[in-house]
């Protein structure tokens, strides 16, 4: 309470009026005292006295929005705040850094176990001749691939380089995961330290374990499909189980570098000259109901609207067209497709075994 105002009011009111004076004075300190007793209560000052601090606005905590390409990913705190799709490199640039780091990471896989094998070398090679590089790819992509090989290759930074470039575009991570994939089952059938550091790409691009189950299940089942039942067969192998040319081609290389461009131009002509009977091939052989449900990643107990469902996803996220304008260089569309394919043929079992209508 404050009683400055009060007293110096009432001294001047004696001196000037006397008693009544005095009591007018009070009076008049009392206001004047109330005023500054309201003018400290919001927050001015008079005098030397301190402010009164105000009560400070309640502020949410400032929130850092990630773009999480699956649930539970591990990896999403390492990215920069700001990821979204509209930070995400133009098709082009994706598709450069895209191919760039399928043929390094793939190096790098191979040279897990400390040496790059004869059947990790045939693996990449088949790879590339199944994209039908041309004679200027293929170089790039053994000069990638060696470059993957080296000690002190930084493989995390690559693959979190390649999903900011693909942010909004979680189907080409995907893509860029089964490649991978594909190329270590045809190389050490992923054994030794290659599943796990797949597995650690996988987390890396935000897919889960069980996401990872599935694609190596139906990439096996592609795998089995095209005669190849030993634990490092060939991609390229047709259904009958009949080598195809350009794989027995890459069997006498001695490393992905030493390779001359001539064999390569060779491959890639032998692959333009099937058309698109590599495609074709992928599942020659008639898939089982039991493979058919892992293509679709759903158990057989799944209902006919749950399968529709899934059989729809997956083909959305497979589309070569789709794929092709998110930025998957024209050359891997082969990959695309010849899953599509499988995707369809696995639908098509499902439908007649269970009498589902179209």
């Amino acid at each position: 309470m404050q009683w400055s105002g009060k007293l110096v009011g009432g001294a001047v009111g004696m001196l000037v009026g006397g008693p009544v004076g005095a009591a007018l004075g009070v009076l008049a300190g009392h206001l004047v005292d109330d005023k500054v007793a309201a003018g400290q209560g919001d927050g001015s000052t008079s005098g030397n006295a301190p402010p009164r601090p105000s009560a400070a606005p309640s502020q949410k905590p400032r929130s850092q929005s990630f773009h999480h390409v699956e649930d539970g990913d591990p990896f999403a705190e390492e990215l920069d705040a700001g990821e979204s799709s509209a930070m995400a490199d133009a098709p082009q640039q994706v598709g450069e850094r895209f191919f760039d780091t399928t043929f390094e990471v793939m190096g790098h896989v191979a040279k897990s176990d400390g040496r790059v094998s004869e059947q990790d070398i045939r693996a990449a090679r088949v790879v590339m001749q199944d994209f039908q590089l041309d004679t200027a790819q293929t170089a790039r992509a053994i000069e990638r691939f060696n470059l993957g090989k080296q000690g002190d290759y930084d493989i995390s930074r690559a693959v979190m380089a390649l999903r900011r470039s693909c942010a909004g575009r979680p189907d080409m991570l995907r893509t860029f995961l089964e490649i991978q994939m594909r190329a270590a089952i045809g190389g050490s059938d992923l054994r030794g330290p290659a599943r796990p550091l797949l597995t650690k790409v996988a987390a890396m691009l935000g897919v889960a374990g069980l996401e990872f189950a599935h694609l190596e299940a139906a990439l096996r089942i592609r795998y089995r499909a095209r005669g190849n039942r030993g634990d490092a067969a060939d991609w390229n192998r047709p259904g009958s189980g009949r080598a195809s040319d350009a794989a027995r081609g890459t069997q006498s290389g001695t490393g992905a570098g030493a390779d001359s461009t001539s064999r390569a131009r060779a491959g890639a002509q032998q692959q333009r000259a099937r058309g698109n009977s590599g495609a074709r091939a992928a599942t020659t052989a008639r898939m089982s109901l039991a493979e058919a449900y892992e293509v679709l990643g759903l158990p057989a107990s799944a209902g006919p609207a749950e399968l529709s469902k899934a059989y729809r996803r997956q083909l959305s996220r497979n589309h070569p067209d789709k794929l092709k304008a998110n930025g998957l260089p024209e050359s891997m569309l082969a990959h695309a497709q010849q899953r599509t394919q499988q995707i369809i043929e696995a639908w098509n079992v499902i439908r007649e075994n269970r009498g589902i209508k179209s």
